[in-house]
């Protein structure tokens, strides 16, 4: 009998171990699901170690039968157990796993939230973009001025420059025509 209290409370410990275990499993399971199902295997195993406990729990063995079979049931206690610890494992490397992952994810959504807030607006570019072209605009209107003044000071120029020239000719035709004029009245000597 006192085998069998033994067994009992292995048992009640097995349970109460797959029961806090699947508790935990599910808590950080929906603290940190990512919409992808990579747990399927972990909860048929649970699944399955809740039958057996339950069928153990729901059997109605003699004593004789229990101490004779005690070996196996030793034997499917430990089984069980490390089956357990085995799952534990799993889902404290699986929580790891996600932490990790969800770290990077943080980090890299921090470091693009950063650049965004370096990108300018559209109101920023388009700003710019209006003085850039104001003061281009403003250059090139100068310079068209001073290139009107330019040509202003060339047609005055050039007409000044027909003026005068039209004089020369004129005094240069009067001249010739007052040379030659004194030419007739001077008779040339012959000897």
């Amino acid at each position: 009998m006192l085998r069998l209290g033994n067994l009992l409370k292995q048992t009640a410990l097995v349970a109460t171990g797959v029961t806090v275990g699947a508790a935990l499993w599910k808590s950080r399971s929906s603290a940190t699901s990512t919409g992808r199902d990579t747990t399927g295997p972990l909860r048929q195993s649970i699944a399955d170690l809740e039958a057996r406990l339950a069928d153990l729990e729901t059997r109605e063995t003699p004593p004789t039968a229990v101490i004779e079979h005690d070996s196996a049931q030793h034997a499917r206690v430990e089984t069980l157990s490390a089956t357990v610890a085995s799952l534990e494992n799993t889902v404290v490397n699986l929580t790891s796993r996600y932490d990790g992952r969800l770290g990077q994810l943080e980090t890299r959504v921090g470091n693009h939230e950063a650049k965004l807030k370096e990108v300018p607006t559209l109101s920023q570019v388009v700003t710019t973009m209006e003085e850039l072209l104001s003061k281009t605009m403003g250059e090139l209107d100068q310079r068209l001025t001073d290139q009107v003044r330019s040509i202003d000071v060339l047609k005055t120029t050039v007409s000044q420059s027909d003026e005068l020239m039209e004089r020369v000719l004129d005094s240069i035709y009067s001249l010739q025509s007052h040379v030659a004029e004194n030419d007739k009245s001077e008779v040339p000597v012959h000897v």
